[in-house]
């Protein structure tokens, strides 16, 4: 039945030659016009099912807001002025974009926090700080620092910094009380016009804290853009990055002490990775089809028939690219690579039909003749072998995984297209190209290959020693296998290099934080409120943002108020008390004081391993493991300077409450306002970022502490995140669930490709121990591939799990052509065999290793360790190939003839 198919293609092609030639060119054409449409998209989000109830969240913030798609922009460098400087320079050129920025946050809203900020107070701190504000006297003031210290860090011990939010608190009290005294140290040095505008930083730092994004060493400085669409545009997101690069590096220019500037966030990563992708698809497709290319011409000792095996190639990957344009319209991480994948394995179905025809004109067959007698011997090979590595690749349309989804749809189709390619393109321009030279291509035989048929006899006269050996080997690589391990770092994907996974890792250093955050959205601001509760309490996490922050509940409103009102009624007294020779003595016992406040909460974040409270005690106090004599303190370096010239001293530090007391009194009372705060007068900066486009839902938005890519914290920090909300999302949430999707989906696929395989086995071979003999090598192969890649030091990953599967599709090729052709040939011709269609074996899966190996070309690690897992599946199928056949078919014959 197969046979007359064949023939009649035979007949057709020979005499419609130049209409089918002219078909394929218009359906390529078609096809070129419909791939013009494809884009990449880069996130693993969109390897999803965009169904699922956690991504559909996602996908739901990112769209009603626009902040989720932000953008940070970070400055490291040693000069703070000139970080300062950096952000307001670039800030208002950014602002300028309007055609794609909404806003730009580069300092917290310092209008709103001096108006409110004592209302944002929690009852406790403003029962612990209110006396501050009895007498604005430089000894008062700062006896009142130490009291109130004292209750807030040493009264209460460890609990006083015992979660994220505490500790932050912590560090910017001591960051405030750091500037108050080398604001007094530096009015000893200067006495000019600046000393007001110091004066009034101090106060400002001391009442309200660092209003600039700053981290704690004062090295590095962030500010957030945040456009008006989501990362899903990624036409928006390539132009607006390269605007921002090129403000970076030129506002970067004029401050030489800043060491490292660029972006990070969503956007930067997409685009970054979407530019990446392009290159890898592009790079890596040229190099596997020139090398596929020399190496075919190598092998046949021609030119013609390996360029026109070439162009029938790229026919069939058009075709592919035309249908992905006109379906799915996109490729993703996964799909990227499909150029590669079918050069890699449509090169093998035309490998067979050039094998096979010039096998047929080497013994002057003509056109027609040859092409039918190619067809007898490869046809079914080609056919059987197309369909089940179609079908096993259409295995993965079970899976919930869109990714592995949409692979197995690429995949699959691309294979049954570049078969269609090779049985009618291919056949049609090597009769083209014979008809109009007009004469009879002589062909010298150099289709069998000697050495490997020479080989297999070797292994089919000797089976139970190559039994027993590749049992031994398969028992040691299986072994190997069961120690495999498994990389969950989704970022040791990525290309290396990339910008914004090193400024991402600046941050996370500086800032103690990543920008993987998680999301959860609430219609009701007091839920929102219990989310950020617990979520702060929690030490996997770094900072929470949330409307809450910003909007005291009714009960906190009245519990704060009584205090509000008796610092009000503090301030309204305008006397303070000078410093005198008489309480000079008392104002350096206070220095002192705080120095012994210091010391004692440097020792507890130690104790408790609060780093970053570590750190800047040290910058106050010095390390505490150097004796009291040598390690560098402020207070006492500004006590020893105070009592040098005492009476000097005193007068300079009076200027200095002349200079901020005005200033100090002014802010105090406009944070003594008791007006409620309502969500809908929020300033604009703040309710874009907690407000939805709607004005239904807030948002919450955690960030977790560690690096989420590392899978222990991740999966803990995953737990703890759907204990507060089911509703929680976000990337690293995303991200765990999709690895449960592909280990399930994988393994779905894989057990469903083994059964269709055999299935498909069954049906053409209709014998079921020639069914079993194509698919053992296969089995056996896979084992191999992982037992190798643990030896050599590789791990699974996100990327070349998929290999199995995909092996499992790939591989079968081999022992399919074989075993055809030995049916065709019969019992006792196994060197005839592989030294003919053995060679064509052999070479294909040379270029194939060649077609997969060249995606170790490609930037991102994820493509690279997929292309190597491959390239050693296609190695090690087809020495188990090798192995496997000639020697159970020689127990077989042997069994035969006894």
């Amino acid at each position: 039945m197969r046979k007359v198919f064949f023939y009649k293609i035979a007949d057709l092609i020979e005499k419609r030659t130049k209409l089918i030639f002219f078909l394929g060119l218009i359906i390529t054409l078609v096809a070129v016009f419909f791939a013009g449409k494809i884009y990449i998209k880069t996130s693993f989000k969109d390897l999803m099912p965009q169904s699922h109830s956690t991504v559909k969240e996602f996908n739901k913030i990112i769209d009603n807001y626009k902040s989720a798609s932000n953008i940070i922009i970070g400055a490291k460098g040693n000069n703070e002025e000139d970080l300062k400087k950096f952000v307001e320079e670039i800030t208002p050129q950014i602002k300028n974009i309007k055609k794609f920025i909404k806003r730009v946050e580069h300092k917290i809203s310092s209008d709103f926090l001096e108006n409110n900020a004592f209302k944002l107070m929690k009852e406790k701190d403003l029962k612990n700080a209110k006396d501050m504000y009895k007498d604005l006297g430089i000894l008062p003031l700062l006896r009142e620092i130490n009291n109130n210290f004292e209750r807030t860090y040493v009264a209460d011990g460890e609990e006083s910094i015992s979660n994220q939010e505490k500790e932050n608190l912590a560090v910017a009290s001591l960051d405030g009380i750091k500037n108050w005294l080398q604001t007094m140290e530096f009015y000893l040095k200067n006495n000019n016009n600046e000393n007001k505008i110091h004066a009034k930083k101090a106060v400002s730092k001391l009442l309200i804290g660092e209003n600039y994004m700053m981290s704690q060493d004062k090295k590095m400085i962030l500010l957030f853009a945040h456009p008006n669409f989501s990362v899903e545009n990624i036409d928006k997101s390539t132009i607006l990055m390269k605007k921002l690069d090129s403000l970076i590096l030129k506002t970067s220019k004029n401050y030489p002490s800043i060491e490292l500037s660029g972006a990070s966030g969503t956007i930067p990563l997409a685009v970054e990775e979407m530019e990446a992708a392009y290159a890898d698809m592009n790079i890596t497709s040229l190099i596997s089809f020139v090398l596929i290319i020399i190496l075919f011409i190598f092998s046949f000792r021609m030119l013609s028939a390996p360029l026109l095996a070439g162009f029938s190639l790229i026919i069939g990957i058009v075709w592919t690219a035309g249908l992905i344009g006109a379906t799915i319209g996109s490729l993703n991480m996964m799909t990227s690579m499909f150029a590669v994948i079918l050069i890699g394995l449509g090169i093998d179905f035309n490998i067979h039909v050039i094998a096979a025809y010039n096998e047929n004109k080497a013994k002057n067959k003509n056109e027609n003749e040859s092409l039918k007698l190619a067809f007898e011997k490869s046809g079914n090979g080609i056919l059987m072998g197309g369909i089940t590595t179609a079908l096993a690749f259409f295995t993965m349309l079970v899976s919930e995984n869109a990714g592995m989804k949409e692979f197995g749809f690429v995949a699959g189709s691309g294979v049954l297209l570049s078969v269609l390619s090779s049985i009618f393109i291919l056949p049609s321009l090597l009769v083209l190209r014979d008809k109009i030279k007009k004469k009879k291509i002589k062909v010298k035989n150099k289709s069998e290959f000697n050495l490997l048929g020479n080989i297999a006899e070797h292994i089919y006269n000797k089976p139970f020693l190559y039994v027993f050996a590749t049992v031994l080997v398969t028992v040691f690589l299986t072994y190997s296998t069961s120690k495999i391990t498994f990389d969950y770092d989704y970022l040791s994907l990525q290309p290396e290099g990339l910008k914004s996974i090193a400024m991402q890792d600046t941050i996370l250093e500086k800032f103690n934080m990543t920008p993987d955050m998680v999301l959860i959205t609430t219609s009701d601001i007091e839920r929102a409120r219990e989310i950020t509760k617990e979520a702060k309490k929690l030490k996997k996490v770094a900072l929470v943002t949330s409307i809450s922050d910003f909007i005291p509940s009714e009960d906190e409103f009245k519990k704060r108020t009584p205090y509000i009102k008796e610092i009000a009624s503090y301030l309204e007294n305008t006397e303070t008390q000078k410093l005198t020779e008489e309480n000079f003595d008392e104002f350096i016992d206070e220095i002192y004081r705080i120095e012994d406040n210091v010391i004692e909460l440097a020792q507890l974040s130690f104790t408790g391993g609060q780093e970053k409270v570590d750190k800047k005690t040290k910058e106050l106090v010095g390390d505490l493991e150097i004796s009291a004599d040598e390690r560098k303190s402020l207070m006492k370096n500004l006590a020893t300077k105070l009592q040098e010239n005492k009476e000097l001293s005193i007068k300079y530090l009076n200027n200095f409450q002349n200079d901020y007391e005005p200033f100090f009194r002014n802010l105090a009372k406009k944070m003594t306002s008791q007006e409620k705060i309502n969500w809908k007068n929020l300033p604009k900066d703040i309710s874009e970022r907690f407000i939805s486009e709607d004005k239904k839902h807030f948002l919450v938005t955690i960030y977790p502490k560690e690096q989420v890519w590392n899978f222990e914290f991740l999966e803990s920090f995953s737990k703890q995140m759907k204990k507060i909300d089911e509703k929680i999302t976000g990337m690293p949430l995303v991200f765990i669930i999709l690895m449960d999707l592909i280990a399930k989906d994988g393994k779905l696929a894989a057990i469903l490709t083994l059964i269709i395989v055999f299935l498909l086995l069954m049906i053409d071979f209709k014998d079921f121990k020639l069914s079993i003999l194509t698919l053992l090598p296969l089995v056996l192969g896979t084992i191999w591939m992982l037992g190798l890649m643990q030896i050599f030091g590789m791990q699974l990953n996100l990327m070349n799990v998929m290999g199995v599967p995909l092996i499992l599709g790939i591989g079968i090729d081999d022992g399919v052509h074989i075993l055809h052709r030995y049916r065709v040939e019969g019992k006792y011709r196994i060197k005839k065999i592989f030294s003919s269609t053995g060679k064509a074996v052999f070479i294909t899966s040379l270029t194939t290793i060649m077609a997969f190996g060249s995606l170790g070309f490609a930037t991102s690690r994820g493509l690279a360790s997929l292309g190597i897992t491959l390239a050693i599946g296609i190695a090690t199928c087809f020495f188990t190939t090798l192995f496997v056949i000639p020697s159970l078919i020689g127990l077989m014959e042997k069994s035969y003839k006894k």
